[in-house]
């Protein structure tokens, strides 16, 4: 019987100061500090094991063992009934299994005892059980299931383009644009990945517009339909970048945003320059991204040689064979200790992907997935208790109205 006390209140300990010392919010951490009472007073029941069995010196030693053995059987079954819930039968499920059967078993025993005889106040140790069985349960749930009620993440993202200049030669046109990336709100925040591209979209006046089929099927598609306007060649890419670092911490306050200018043939014609960015980012109060995310880097092409050869492809429901890519990828953490015991270990990825041709634009993928390699990605709804969100905006502008621009001094 000592063993199994001093198993749950090494295992509540061990929760309880992980807990009380890095929780990601003060909920969490008083619940720690809850976790470490819970584990004294197991620790106080094994020594009164030993007493109770023994010359029986202390006058309540049998009151004390059934209070311990009260509080692991409520704990361990709720942290049972999580892990189920969870789907999760790996890591701590099978001793949360035993410690459920072995508190049946000290119950028994200790009926068998008839511990309570000799009590002088039977209901008042019964309702201190009960208080006490209620405040371990609640503990769990509230570790396990909590998420920090605060103001949704307020961190403005735009797109815009700046002035443009001609170059003398009258060949090029230096566009300057910004991309506003910043946290106003009072949540941190981890960058999950970023990405931003320019592209020139090639085309040419149609005088009789494009059919209703045609603009039916643009604006079904999610596109802006412009029916004078045909688009009759592939888009080539000018420029592209990401806007901050992979893994970067945004705590409120912090900016970083991102100047860029990128060169336009000023022979374009008709064509159209399409700005496009996308940030994705994770609450730091509800989780947090490996220390190794940042340098995890993962090329497709070989990195040091001299011809950079293709390597190895991407995932085929990310990408088209011979796709080059590079990603980021790391364990991620959840809010409580509690969590990380009784949930499937999960991984957070960004991938860059960089389809074949020369003037084809990269475009971002990120996910959370239960398998390090983003094999099995989770659905929206098992992402949202990590406060996941991506941010996509997009403007452009005919060149005609960029040489304007740069030509008339306004």
């Amino acid at each position: 019987m000592v063993l199994g006390l001093l198993v749950s209140a090494a295992v509540l300990f061990r929760a309880g100061l992980s807990d009380a010392l890095r929780a990601l919010t003060f909920g969490g951490r008083v619940m720690g500090a809850v976790f470490l009472a819970v584990a004294v007073v197991e620790v106080v029941a094994a020594a009164a094991v030993v007493d109770f069995w023994g010359r029986r010196a202390a006058r309540y030693s049998g009151q004390a063992v059934l209070l311990g053995v009260c509080t692991v059987a409520v704990t361990s079954l709720v942290l049972l009934v999580l892990q189920w819930e969870g789907g999760y039968r790996a890591g701590w499920f099978w001793l949360w299994t035993a410690l459920v059967v072995w508190a049946v078993w000290a119950v028994w025993v200790l009926v068998r005892e008839k511990v309570w005889q000799g009590m002088p106040h039977p209901r008042s140790f019964a309702t201190g059980v009960a208080v006490s069985a209620l405040i371990g349960s609640a503990s769990v749930a509230y570790s396990a299931m909590y998420v920090p009620y605060v103001a949704p993440p307020k961190v403005p993202f735009l797109v815009s383009f700046g002035k443009p200049v001609l170059h003398p030669d009258g060949k090029r046109l230096f566009v300057p644009t910004r991309f506003t990336f910043r946290n106003e709100g009072s949540v941190s925040i981890f960058v999950v990945g970023t990405l931003w591209s320019a592209q020139l979209w090639p085309s040419a006046f149609r005088p009789q517009g494009t059919d209703r089929t045609r603009w039916r099927q643009e604006l079904g598609d999610g596109w802006d339909t412009h029916r004078q306007e045909d688009f009759n060649a592939a888009p080539r890419l000018l420029a592209a970048g990401q806007i901050s670092s992979a893994g970067s911490r945004l705590d409120p306050g912090d900016d970083f945003s991102k100047d860029a200018v990128i060169e336009v043939p000023a022979t374009a014609g008709q064509g159209r320059v399409e700005l496009f960015a996308s940030v994705s980012f994770i609450r730091a109060d509800r989780c947090k991204l490996a220390n190794s995310y940042t340098g995890s880097i993962e090329h497709s092409w070989e990195v040091e040689g001299k011809e950079h050869k293709h390597l190895r492809d991407a995932p085929a429901w990310l990408a088209e064979p011979g796709d080059d890519f590079f990603r980021h990828h790391s364990r991620i953490y959840r809010s409580s200790e509690v969590m990380r015991m009784t949930q499937a270990p999960d991984w957070a990825a960004m991938w860059w992907v960089i389809p074949k041709g020369n003037d084809a634009a990269p475009y971002m993928e990120v996910h959370i997935s239960r398998d390090p390699d983003g094999r099995e990605v989770l659905s929206e709804e098992e992402q949202e208790p990590y406060g996941m969100k991506t941010m996509n905006k997009g403007i452009d502008q005919p060149v005609a109205v960029l040489l304007r621009l740069a030509g008339d001094g306004t």
